[in-house]
């Protein structure tokens, strides 16, 4: 039987007391944060892990049935959190890996002690009187050229998404991440993440969350981030200066800190 530590690569560092529990998002695996881990392993347990169907997991552990929403990457999450800790967790998750963390709080609140959410979204498209960013249609033309054209679709979207043109290395970064990944695998949590919306599950999340935030972000417009925060019980949100959908890649000394900022006030007042 696969272990859970096996069939999301689950990595360890740090010897801390309480747990940070790093969620990735999109197009991307663990290694996302490698500019952000080693600013706490000194003082924190720190897991990082690898969503089912993206970098290092096991691809035989993926199931269609679980796995065509949300909820089945939540409940994995769930899973790494008992493998890796008794106690609650701080859960710092990427966009939808921020989701995923807050879908998986509403099961089983009690494994939490806080969510920090970087660019989240509870819905990427556009709907009746909210602001998603996306338009379906977009969403649609994205999947069919990832099947038809994975290369032209990781090299228009990465641009888009990191912006930071003058700083070219940061795409050809995230190009590589996307061409790294099953294409079939990333095609599906593409879909799952792009139509999501769970907007009816957020009054339901019961622990803090501090979202951090982009002002410019092609993914997830400030209105979506209002959304959220005018729903969450307790939440606190911080404006960050960082471009694009991937400030821990662009900026992650900016991140580094307010991260720190949202311990400080979550874990120590």
């Amino acid at each position: 039987m696969v272990s859970t530590l096996q069939r999301n690569r689950v990595t360890i560092r740090g010897r801390g007391e309480h747990t940070l529990l790093f969620s990735h998002g999109f197009g991307c695996d663990q290694m996302v944060w490698d500019d952000i881990v080693p600013a706490f392993d000194t003082e924190f347990r720190v897991v990082t892990f690898d969503h089912l169907g993206c970098g290092l997991s096991l691809r035989r552990a993926y199931r269609p049935e679980r796995h065509n929403s949300l909820r089945g990457y939540a409940a994995d999450l769930l899973d790494v959190i008992d493998a890796v800790s008794d106690a609650p967790v701080t859960l710092i998750g990427h966009s939808v890996g921020g989701g995923i963390g807050m879908l998986a709080s509403t099961l089983l609140p009690d494994r939490f002690r806080n969510i920090i959410a970087i660019n989240p979204s509870a819905r990427y498209l556009n709907d009746q009187g909210y602001v998603g960013g996306l338009q379906r249609e977009e969403v649609e033309a994205m999947l069919a050229q990832m099947e038809s054209d994975r290369e032209g679709w990781a090299h228009a979207l990465a641009p888009l998404v990191m912006e930071n043109s003058h700083r070219p290395e940061l795409t050809e970064r995230l190009i590589r991440s996307f061409m790294a990944t099953d294409p079939d695998l990333l095609r599906r949590f593409a879909a799952v993440t792009f139509l999501c919306d769970f907007r009816d599950q957020l009054e339901k999340i019961s622990v803090p969350v501090d979202i951090l935030y982009g002002l410019s972000d092609v993914v997830v417009p400030v209105q979506a981030t209002n959304y959220m925060a005018s729903r969450i019980k307790d939440v606190h949100c911080t404006a960050l200066n960082a471009q694009g959908h991937y400030p821990q890649l662009s900026a992650p000394d900016e991140v580094n800190q307010a991260i720190q900022e949202a311990l400080d006030r979550r874990l120590f007042d």
